[in-house]
């Protein structure tokens, strides 16, 4: 059976963490482990998993989502990877789906499937930022993609000063440097939670300035990526 490690980044994610973790448990396709960073959680994140048997549980500092992806991923035992955000939910199926397709397509390194905006919040409740955030579904996502582990070590992992969009900058640098992101499982597999302390609720929009130095980036480490396998 191919072996697939699922990443969950974590702080503070008390209130929906044991959902997440448990809509991974209820696949049709199991994971071969599941991986919990702990990016130096105040809350009760610690006690309710630091004892669990069914997840590999890691402490860190607190440096950002990006260094706690990146730690997962260092650790991983698997050929293929999963991220899931420690407030969001699975779909039973989802892995049996995505690794159905990459056995269908065996050139295929990455594949997406589509998402729901979902919240808890009364509608009458909720703020305008998070009316905006809802009505918001960007294809493709890192948090919905099954990826070999291969595409970690050639073209790299997250970069660590950004706490925002280092998922865009990662998949444009993809992009630029070749790899093909049009595999896309046409389903909604993964619903995204959102609450009052969502990273993409309390950060705005990325104006002109900041969206044209992401690319910029993105740009450049493609560049490297190319320029490696050029040597």
């Amino acid at each position: 059976m191919t072996k697939i490690s699922v990443l969950i980044p974590a702080y503070n994610a008390a209130p929906y963490i044991e959902a997440a973790i448990k809509s991974v448990l209820d696949q049709t396709y199991p994971a071969h482990e599941i991986i919990i960073v702990d990016d130096g959680s105040t809350d009760e994140t610690e006690s309710l998993l630091k004892n669990r048997l069914d997840i590999r549980y890691i402490r860190c500092e607190h440096r950002g989502v990006s260094a706690a992806r990146n730690r997962g991923i260092a650790e991983a035992e698997g050929d293929w990877i999963a991220f899931i955000d420690a407030d969001d939910l699975w779909m039973p199926d989802k892995l049996e789906k995505q690794i159905r397709y990459t056995g269908e397509h065996p050139d295929c390194s990455i594949v997406f499937t589509r998402y729901e905006n979902f919240t808890d919040i009364p509608v009458e409740e909720l703020s305008d930022r998070q009316k905006a955030v809802m009505d918001v579904v960007a294809y493709p996502c890192v948090v919905t993609a099954l990826i070999h582990k291969d595409v970690f070590a050639k073209y790299g992992s997250f970069v660590l000063k950004y706490a925002y969009s280092e998922d865009t900058e990662w998949l444009k640098r993809l992009g630029f440097a070749g790899l093909d992101l049009s595999a896309q499982i046409e389903e909604v597999l993964y619903l995204r939670r959102i609450h009052s302390s969502n990273t993409t609720v309390s950060h705005e929009t990325a104006g002109e300035k900041e969206w044209l130095a992401l690319m910029a980036e993105a740009i450049r480490n493609a560049r490297k990526v190319k320029k490696d396998d050029q040597l």
